[in-house]
């Protein structure tokens, strides 16, 4: 099974990441895998490109986080915990500098610089497994989602909450930021998408998604 996929940024290539532990590159045009790794041991859980298109970014239960040059065809990083654990989910900020990976047994978000490989924080708070990570388009701030029934926002600077948690009636299964990074977007277990203003960790709105996602409903519906 395909767990993971992810445009680059000029929608020429897709990145995908299996349970086989392989990350493939296909090209767009031609459909074509021209490129897999096959580095991870284990299912590759998340995946994300560097914003100049010249990497990716994967995450495995394996517990590395590796990127890969699209250029050269090899694994040119390897980031690790500083404890052995299995990460769930990745994410580069907007300068392709800074990786997060949440972890799925111990809890924990851990932060690296990509440049040199060394971790520079460990955020822990979250009671439960790490679902989904995104940083805010416009600055280092890092919103995380979690099964504990909360999403959380980080100054990865301070490697401390960076606002309220903002709490859910169940589980938290992604995130996502507006393009402008003025709102927070968090889906959770029960089909309902809830906007957040990050800044003050106020409801804005609410999507009830569950009719939506269930099955048996036709196409014009």
């Amino acid at each position: 099974d395909m767990r993971c996929l992810a445009y680059s940024p000029n929608g020429k290539l897709v990145a995908t990441g299996g349970d086989d532990g392989k990350v493939k590159i296909w090209d767009t045009k031609s459909w074509f895998c021209f490129v897999t790794f096959s580095d991870h041991t284990a299912p590759v859980t998340g995946i994300t490109f560097a914003p100049n298109g010249l990497s990716v970014v994967t995450s495995s239960l394996d517990g590395t986080v590796r990127a890969f040059d699209l250029i050269r065809y090899r694994n040119y990083r390897t980031l690790v915990p500083p404890e052995p654990v299995q990460l769930g989910c990745v994410a580069l900020d907007a300068g392709g500098e800074i990786v997060a990976a949440g972890s799925v047994d111990h809890f924990d978000i851990y932060v690296w610089s990509l440049q040199t490989g060394k971790v520079l924080d460990v955020l822990s708070g979250h009671e439960g497994p790490v679902a989904s990570l995104a940083f805010s388009p416009t600055s280092q701030v890092l919103a995380s989602a979690s099964w504990d029934h909360t999403a959380r926002v980080w100054d990865t600077f301070e490697g401390r909450p960076h606002r309220e948690s903002l709490v859910h009636g169940t589980d938290c299964v992604a995130v996502a930021w507006k393009p402008d990074g003025s709102e927070l977007c968090c889906a959770a277990l029960d089909g309902t998408l809830n906007f957040w203003d990050p800044d003050d960790g106020v409801l804005l709105a609410t999507i009830e998604g569950a009719n939506d996602i269930s099955g048996g409903r036709y196409a014009s519906d």
